[in-house]
């Protein structure tokens, strides 16, 4: 993140982004999934709607963390799916510099900034083939902003209960993996690409070796832009469609895990041939 850019101008730039790459569609609502918005309100998907030009379409905010973005993309397609809204700009945009504590050296190393962004509506094939997402309010402790347990005085920043959140990040990314396939009819030995929120390569190798999916079917990008929350799914959607990783009908299978406890994820079909280069 550069100086002076915020969720909204990273979320502005992701959407047009997104937007040209669907061959700039009419958008009948944005949502926008944020751990770090710009101000308590107005919200940043205002923000970005009044960068965009888009006024006169809802728009508004979600909070669920690392999860934020799928369950953005969830709320949009079961929106679709009743005829609420026809097609849908969602994006996962993050600040998250901005919320570490950098005296904390086991939570400031891993956040980073950035933004992503995908257009959803009907598609003549592809797309969702399944969805899940839930939330367990008791583990809340385990990742929160906030001072330090031990120090309540202390200035707040990013906490997290490292072990915990490990053992429950993997059991719940590998279990919502498994029910996706399962939803879809398809074997785990069919995903093409699996594409997880960028937590950590530990977590991501840990779940690969739980689904037994080798390393090489599975995208991370994190060790170059961190764990950018809400922002890490469309981030590494954006850049393997940009190198030319993803192929028209390729099986994909995206999951996040983040604080709350919140968990989700969705099976796919890819429906864009790679761009030119």
């Amino acid at each position: 993140m550069g100086s002076g850019e915020t969720a909204s101008t990273m979320g502005a730039e992701a959407a047009r982004a997104a937007l040209e790459r669907a061959g700039n569609p009419s958008i009948d609502a944005i949502l926008l999934a944020t751990a770090s918005p710009d101000t308590l309100f107005p919200s940043t998907a205002c923000l970005v709607q009044r960068r965009l030009d888009l006024g006169g379409v809802p728009a508004f905010d979600l909070a669920a963390a690392c999860s934020g973005f799928i369950y953005a993309l969830v709320l949009a397609e079961a929106m679709n799916g009743t005829g609420r809204i026809g097609t849908a700009l969602v994006i996962g945009s993050e600040a998250m510099t901005r919320l570490v504590d950098y005296g904390d050296r086991s939570t400031c190393v891993l956040f980073g900034d950035g933004a992503g962004a995908v257009v959803l509506g009907a598609a003549a094939e592809g797309g969702m083939r399944a969805a899940r997402w839930g939330a367990d309010g008791s583990q809340s402790d385990l990742i929160y902003f906030g001072p330090p347990a031990d120090d309540l005085d202390a200035d707040p920043g990013i906490r997290m209960a490292g072990k915990g959140t490990f053992r429950l990040a993997v059991e719940r990314l590998t279990e919502t993996a498994q029910g996706l396939c399962a939803d879809a009819g398809w074997a785990v030995e069919d995903v093409d690409h699996v594409i997880p929120h960028q937590a950590n390569l530990r977590i991501v190798e840990a779940t690969a070796k739980r689904l037994g999916v080798g390393m090489d079917r599975v995208f991370f990008n994190g060790d170059r832009f961190g764990n950018t929350s809400s922002a890490s799914i469309p981030l590494a959607l954006a850049d393997a469609d940009r190198t030319g990783r993803l192929r028209r009908g390729d099986r994909i299978v995206s999951v996040a895990f983040g604080s709350g406890a919140t968990w989700g994820g969705v099976a796919l079909e890819w429906s864009l041939e790679p761009p030119p280069r």
